[in-house]
């Protein structure tokens, strides 16, 4: 049977809480190709509730493969686990891809539920492994895969980035795209990628490794018309932006807002990935225009208000530029987020309490702010500071099990106080505004409580006091 089979495992424990799980771009984007020329099937984990029953047929039907995608944390258990149970009942390849297996190809390969995985970007790749898979060809000539042959891994040559411009559009019609709309103001929202990588060359981050520093990006014509296929055929008024970095070249970022509003689209949009050197080159003209497209929430990603740590990750962000944009944004009817992370390798219980200070100011210069929880920092390898942690004290993972323990704090550091107090940081610091719980929590109940624990958690943060923290029993008791 030529089939294919992607499957979408959960993600992490924030799976319970969404009244919509997020869109799975990663498969989507890998079967561009794939779906043109085989019968590709989804299965999301996260919604199907009988997804073994429904697998466990399509499995006895032999389809050429099965796919997985994760990120590193948490989703690696559970698609770990799905692909345990697909070994137990078929011999089918089972591939994996995505930003963990494309960083630690090794560990990863190793692990006796994976066959082959896809490193980098997939659309060309897979369909290409597919059609090889059909006609039972040799896997050597394939760019940008590691396989295993009598139980020894190896490693083909890397693939080009594709050009982004020739791709298919996404096969929505392999989901059942109601699934995947959560409401935002009222509006159905569409997660999107407008562009790939990004310039930057902070020594944190995957883009490094994943891809080389370098930035792509879908013409500003094609993200319009895009917008427009979504907004006229499925009702999409909202649009969640999903890029790394949206607006490195802010001539195509007015481009497509003046698209926007020529096309006469009434939609809102948020950016998940805009550097403060992006916002210093707009003037407030182009904010408003921007405002008028539908720009309704940015993201900054800040990590950190000491200058020492922001020189040690290669962060290169002037603080007095971040308040700058801070005023100038709230003169518009834009909610600004703000990203921090703490536990960088040297990093000092001062450094820390500079970026608190920094994030209480923030919110007072604006109103609109809202502040992300202060992220304990999880080093990737691949990146310039992977072997400064580990002098620093990060547990050195070497199966891939291990890194299925690697979310916000838990099991990374060797020291428990460091971990402990990383872990009650980001907890706390969930509470600091008021925006957060107003746009993603759905529960009355639930909004009632966290005003009520809010000037706790602010005090928490502010004093960086964390004995005695009854409200984690009482999360772990919700959670379990």
């Amino acid at each position: 049977m030529d089939e294919v089979i992607l499957i979408q495992s959960k993600v992490g424990d924030w799976d319970k809480v969404r009244s919509h799980p997020s869109l799975p771009l990663a498969l989507l984007s890998s079967a561009r190709l794939v779906a043109k020329e085989f019968k590709t099937i989804l299965i999301d984990t996260r919604i199907e509730r009988s997804w073994r029953r429904r697998l466990r047929r399509l499995l006895e039907k032999k389809p050429l493969c099965v796919g997985l995608t994760s990120i590193t944390g948490r989703q690696i258990h559970y698609a770990l686990e799905i692909s345990k149970f697909i070994k137990q009942f078929s011999k089918v390849p089972i591939i994996w891809g995505g930003i963990h297996a494309s960083l630690l190809p090794e560990s990863t390969l190793e692990n006796p539920n994976i066959d082959i995985l896809v490193i980098g970007e997939g659309e060309e790749t897979f369909l290409e492994l597919v059609k090889a898979l059909k006609e039972k060809r040799n896997l050597k000539d394939i760019a940008g895969i590691w396989y295993k042959e009598r139980g020894v891994l190896l490693a083909n040559k890397s693939r080009p980035f594709v050009d982004l411009n020739t791709l298919a559009p996404l096969p929505l019609d392999i989901i059942k795209i109601n699934n995947y709309l959560p409401v935002f103001k009222g509006r159905r929202t569409f997660y999107i990628e407008t562009a790939r990588g990004c310039p930057n060359q902070c020594g944190f981050c995957y883009n490094s490794a994943y891809n080389k520093n370098r930035w792509r990006a879908f013409d500003a014509r094609r993200v319009v018309e895009e917008i427009k296929y979504l907004y006229k055929t499925y009702n999409i008024s909202s649009f969640y932006v999903i890029d790394d970095n949206t607006f490195v070249d802010t001539k195509r970022a007015l481009a497509i807002a003046r698209g926007i509003i020529d096309e006469k689209l009434d939609v809102y949009l948020e950016f998940q990935g805009i550097s403060i050197s992006s916002a210093m080159k707009f003037d407030d003209q182009d904010l408003e225009l921007l405002v008028r497209a539908g720009m309704k929430k940015v993201h900054f990603g800040i990590e950190s208000a000491s200058e020492r740590i922001l020189k040690s990750v290669n962060k290169r962000l002037n603080i007095d530029h971040v308040l700058e944009v801070n005023k100038r944004w709230s003169r518009h009817d834009v909610r600004v987020q703000y990203n921090f992370m703490c536990g960088f390798p040297g990093e000092t219980r001062e450094d820390i309490r500079k970026t608190v200070e920094l994030i209480f100011r923030l919110m007072k210069d604006n109103r609109n702010s809202l502040i992300s929880p202060l992220c304990p920092f999880t080093p990737y390898p691949g990146t310039a500071l992977y072997d400064q942690a580990i002098e620093d004290g990060f547990l050195h993972k070497k199966k891939l099990e291990d890194w299925s323990r690697s979310d916000y704090g838990d099991d990374i550091w060797d020291s428990v106080k460091r971990k402990k107090f990383l872990s009650r940081l980001f907890f706390a610091s969930m509470f600091l505004d008021v925006h957060r719980s107003k746009d993603m929590v759905q529960s009355p109940i639930l909004k009632l409580l966290i005003d009520l624990y809010r000037p706790l958690a602010k005090f928490r943060v502010k004093h960086l006091f964390f004995r005695g923290m009854l409200e984690l029993k009482i999360k772990n008791l919700l959670f379990r």
